[in-house]
């Protein structure tokens, strides 16, 4: 699963990993950055039982990131880019557990790849890698891509 954020103003867009986007979260909350909480998308329909929108960030349902929110979320990852080191010495877990062989041959080119990722996403979640050590090295770049995106302020998540 992936999740893309897109500045409707802009049309500005950029995908990343479920993994870079909890981590990313979840680096912003140890930095002081209190969620506001997501408008929901604009095809919510308020009208189904039990239709109320709990601000999730969490799915990629078309929800909203408010501008003030983007912005002290980008304000709390950039507290963070001085504690993050700039080369990587935590194991390649993705390189190590590779498990493309071992998937039953009759799943597609493209299941496998889908199946790939889940594993690759799940095991990061359950090794629970501290966000500093996930984003040393060249994730540091993308975090920085990240924050410069958050600066554009009201993003949708899709």
């Amino acid at each position: 699963m992936s999740y893309e954020l897109v500045h409707q103003s802009t049309q500005t867009s950029r995908t990343f990993s479920r993994q870079f986007w909890l981590k990313a979260l979840e680096l912003a909350r140890n930095y002081g950055w209190k969620p506001l909480g997501t408008c929901p998308p604009q095809n919510f329909d308020f009208y189904q039982p039990i239709a109320d929108w709990d601000g999730r960030y969490l799915t990629n349902d078309g929800q909203t990131v408010k501008k003030v929110d983007a912005l002290w979320l980008a304000d709390a990852l950039e507290k963070s880019l001085n504690d993050i080191a700039d080369t990587n010495n935590k194991t390649d877990w993705n390189s190590e557990f590779q498990v493309d062989n071992d998937l039953p041959d009759w799943l597609s080119t493209e299941e496998q790849k889908i199946v790939q990722e889940e594993l690759e996403d799940g095991l990061l979640d359950v090794i629970g890698m501290n966000p500093l050590e996930f984003f040393a090295g060249s994730e540091k770049q993308r975090l920085k891509h990240f924050i410069r995106f958050c600066h554009l302020g009201s993003f949708e998540i899709l």
